[in-house]
């Protein structure tokens, strides 16, 4: 599976979560720098009351948040900065927000999915505008407090906005969510494929064709009702989670690796029949999760499904892995099974 260097955006747990802690240290090394343009533009008693708001008075309550205030004032805002903002200060905490952006940008997941209740797309949609607000926010700060090195994630944020309710994308964005060249983009503009606009900018419409075909880029997960939202984890693919998940890669199409696409009857004996791997390279399993555990060790997971013509075929994985129920999958199962019998 792709972890950081690889894309933009992983859409691995790993990969995202290396990316979150960069971008902690990230914010833990600009707090002197952000203390210090406060003292200059504000004077040293407003740097000193507003960092001691930030560091003490978000993350104490009661008495402990005295007992901290009285430390912090004794020391002032530098020393303890230099000295105990790495004991006292969750800055992965702070940045989960970073993390909601790199979700919806690399895969159109809308954060903080509730697992105690049914998908609701409304509430996805107001969480996402939430990620693609703190995407203006932080994009007209220009570089304060975090550095630029990560602002490709609020960029991407953006573009995936433009592709998901309407807009215009740069030639940068389309890089972004198709993983693909800017010498890759230009070409697709000599061709024909893609026609900018006097401000080189390109209608989502268009550009949304074309993304479907670039092999990096995943369509929009919060749209899709039966997909959980949760980055691709390799040790859990068979193993569903606490709220009966599992996941499933899915084709270019957005059609999920599921019992009703990938299982047919056996031919010559009983049972079912999954087939996964590269042209010439087949593998034929009788049991779905079998399979699917190979898909998942699979650099690039291929396997055959019936299209809308009832032709079988080889399609590749597109886009990240999605949660599915794993009391559907058996359901499927079964009525697969009954079918062969």
């Amino acid at each position: 599976m792709a972890h950081l260097l690889d894309k933009p955006f992983p859409w691995d747990n790993n990969g995202l979560a290396i990316l979150h802690e960069q971008i902690a240290s990230a914010l833990e090394s600009s707090l002197p720098s952000m203390g210090g343009m406060l003292a200059i533009t504000f004077g040293e008693d407003a740097a000193h009351t507003a960092m001691r708001a930030f560091l003490i008075d978000t993350r104490y309550h009661g008495e402990a948040r005295e007992k901290e205030r009285a430390k912090f004032d004794g020391l002032g805002w530098r020393r303890y900065i230099d000295e105990k903002s790495q004991d006292y200060v969750d800055t992965v905490e702070l940045t989960q927000f970073w993390r909601d952006g790199a979700e919806y940008a690399g895969q159109g997941i809308a954060p903080r999915e509730p697992f105690d209740q049914p998908a609701n797309l409304n509430d996805r949609k107001r969480r996402v505008k939430a990620v693609i607000a703190n995407a203006r926010t932080v994009l007209s700060c220009n570089g304060l407090f975090y550095g630029s090195a990560h602002f490709h994630i609020w960029k991407g944020v953006m573009a995936r906005a433009a592709i998901d309710f309407g807009g215009v994308l740069s030639a940068e964005g389309l890089q972004l969510l198709s993983g693909v060249s800017a010498a890759a983009v230009r070409n697709a503009v000599g061709l024909g494929e893609l026609h900018p606009d006097d401000d080189g900018k390109f209608e989502a419409d268009e550009a949304k064709e074309w993304l479907k075909r670039r092999r990096e880029f995943c369509p929009s997960r919060w749209t899709n009702p039966n997909d959980g939202q949760d980055a691709f984890d390799v040790n859990r693919a068979t193993e569903a989670d606490d709220n009966g998940s599992i996941l499933v890669p899915q084709d270019a199409d957005g059609t999920p690796f599921t019992p009703e696409h990938v299982v047919r009857a056996a031919r010559n004996t009983p049972g079912l029949s999954i087939t996964i791997g590269a042209k010439g390279a087949e593998e034929s399993h009788s049991d779905f999760y079998a399979a699917l555990t190979a898909l998942a060790k699979m650099d690039v997971a291929r396997w055959r499904r019936r299209n809308g013509a009832g032709n079988w075929g080889i399609v590749r994985t597109r886009g990240a892995w999605v949660a599915v129920s794993k009391a559907e999958v058996d359901r499927q199962l079964a009525e697969k099974l009954a079918e062969a019998a």
